[in-house]
Order: C-alpha cells, then sequence, then structure tokens
C-alpha cells in the first residue's frame, strides 16, 4: 500500500489548524482516526508530516547467481518440481529455501512451477521414485 500523499497530508493539517475534529477530518478525507492522530504527532514531535520511507523487508535468499542456476536447470528439465529446485539450490546454490520461497522465485523469473511430481504413485513406487 502507498503513502498517503503530501497533498492530502498537507489538507488535513490545515483542517485541523482551523479547528474541524478529528472525526470530522477522517470522515471529510476517507482516512483513519488513528492516522491522523499519528500525523499529527509527528508534526508536533519533528515538524514534519512527509511519509517515513519504506522499511524495506527481508532480503532475497536466492541470490542472482543461484538464480542463473535455477533458469538453466529449468531450461535442461521442464518437468522439474518445486522439491527437486530447493534441493537443487541446496547442493549448488548452497541455500536452504522453502517451496513458497522457491515458488516465488520461479514466478519472479516468469518459469513454470511444478508443485508434485507426475505420474501415479504405484507406476513412480515401480520405478523406484518413491520408498
Amino acid at each position: 500500500m502507498r503513502p498517503y500523499s503530501i497533498d492530502l497530508r498537507i489538507r488535513i493539517v490545515e483542517a485541523k489548524d482551523r479547528g474541524d475534529s478529528i472525526s470530522e477530518i477522517a470522515e471529510n478525507f476517507n482516512v483513519g482516526k488513528t492516522f491522523i492522530k499519528n500525523l499529527l504527532r509527528r508534526r508536533r514531535e519533528t515538524g514534519q508530516i512527509e511519509p517515513l520511507p519504506h522499511g524495506g523487508g527481508a532480503s532475497r535468499l536466492i541470490d542472482e547467481e543461484t538464480e542463473q542456476l535455477i533458469k538453466e536447470k529449468v531450461a535442461e528439465k521442464i518437468d522439474i518440481t518445486l522439491e527437486e529446485l530447493c534441493e537443487y539450490a541446496r547442493k549448488r546454490g548452497k541455500v536452504e529455501v522453502s517451496l513458497p520461497t522457491m515458488s516465488r522465485t520461479l514466478e519472479r523469473l516468469n518459469l513454470p512451477r511444478k508443485k508434485k511430481p507426475s505420474g501415479s504413485r504405484k507406476r513412480r513406487i515401480s520405478q523406484g521414485e518413491v520408498s
């Protein structure tokens, strides 16, 4: 979600300076009362009304080098499963990732995803793929 614009923040502060109540401002500008209270507190404490910078988040576990390895592996074996790719990344990329992380990586790289091995369980057992 994007932060509220500076223009809206200025209009909210001006409305409060005119004497409008927080409830009236929230209704008129279609924002939450908590946002208004936080905005006014921030202006009082720092003199600023600009949005704070984005906090970021966790960095990606799979680096560009490992992504390239994954691309090559998928090109080599188009029906590779997520589990197989996670194992491959652990061995070659030296990174431990979950199935959802691998799925998001493939989506970001616009690569096909295969969540489960194909074929019947009986056939896979006879081929020694499942123990």
